[in-house]
C-alpha cells in the first residue's frame, strides 16, 4: 500500500515550536552535514579539471560524505521513523518518500563523480561542471530535508515524548554507530558545532564513559578541531 502525503502547513524559524526542543536528535550532525555539503560544493565548483588526482580527491570526498548521509538515514529509519510513525505519521510519510529520493541523488553523483575523473581531459571540464551543479542542487534540495526535521518533526516529537525517551533514542543511536563511523561523523560535527553544544555533548560522554574511553574522545577531538577551539573545550570542561 502506497503513503499518501498530506498537504502539511509550512513553518519557519520564528513559527516552529522550537522553545519545546530541550533534547534535538539532529542538531550537531545536522550541522556537520551541512558544514561538510558546503565544502564539498565549494571544492567542487572551484577544482582545477586540468588536474585529474584533484578531480578524484573531490570525488572521493563526496563518496565518503555519502556514506556518513546513508548511514545517517539509516539510524533515523530504523531508530526515529518507528517512533515518528506513533506520533507524527503524516510526517513519517514525507521522510519516507524523501530519504530513498535523496539516496537516489547521491548514487547519480557518484557515478558522474566518477566519469569526470576517468574522462580525458576535454572533457573533464564539462562533466565536472556537471557535478558540480549536481551537488550544488542535492545540497539543496537536502537542506529542505533537513529543515523539514527540525522545523517540524523535532517540535512535534518534543511535545509528545519526554525528554528522558528522546534522550534514550538519541542513546540508542549513538550506541549502533562503529567506531570508524562515530571517527568521521566526529570530524564532520564537531568543526561545525559552536563551544557550548561541544561541551553539552562531551560533558554527557564524559558522564556516562570509563575515564581511559573519555580520554580517546578528548584525543579525536584534539584531532579535528583546531587548537584554540579545543582549549576552549577543555577549559570549559575543566580538563585542561
Amino acid at each position: 500500500m502506497t503513503a499518501t502525503i498530506t498537504t502539511i502547513p509550512a513553518l519557519t524559524v520564528e513559527t516552529a515550536a522550537l522553545e519545546a526542543v530541550t533534547v534535538d536528535i539532529y542538531r550537531d550532525i545536522h550541522k556537520g552535514i551541512r558544514n561538510e555539503l558546503f565544502a564539498v560544493t565549494y571544492a567542487a565548483g572551484r577544482v582545477d579539471p586540468g588536474d585529474v588526482d584533484a578531480v578524484t580527491a573531490v570525488g572521493n570526498r563526496w563518496r565518503r560524505l555519502v556514506h556518513l548521509l546513508v548511514t545517517h538515514a539509516e539510524h533515523e529509519d530504523e531508530f526515529v521513523q518507528p517512533v515518528i510513525e506513533v506520533y507524527a505519521p503524516e510526517f513519517a510519510a514525507v521522510i519516507a518518500h524523501e530519504h530513498p529520493e535523496l539516496e537516489a541523488q547521491m548514487a547519480a553523483l557518484e557515478l558522474l563523480a566518477d566519469r569526470a575523473a576517468a574522462s580525458c581531459e576535454q572533457q573533464r571540464r564539462q562533466l565536472a561542471h556537471r557535478f558540480y551543479l549536481g551537488l550544488a542542487s542535492f545540497t539543496s534540495a537536502y537542506l529542505r530535508h533537513q529543515e523539514f526535521e527540525e522545523l517540524q518533526v523535532m517540535p512535534a516529537l518534543a511535545l509528545k515524548v519526554a525528554p528522558e525517551g528522546l534522550r534514550a533514542l538519541d542513546d540508542a543511536i549513538v550506541a549502533s554507530i562503529s567506531p570508524e563511523d562515530m571517527a568521521q561523523s566526529a570530524s564532520v560535527m564537531l568543526p561545525a558545532m559552536n563551544v557550548e553544544d561541544r561541551v553539552e555533548l562531551l560533558g554527557a560522554i564524559r558522564a556516562g564513559a570509563p575515564a581511559d574511553a573519555f580520554a580517546g574522545i578528548m584525543g579525536l577531538v584534539a584531532g579535528v578541531l583546531d587548537p584554540t577551539d579545543f582549549a576552549q573545550v577543555q577549559q570549559r570542561l575543566g580538563v585542561a
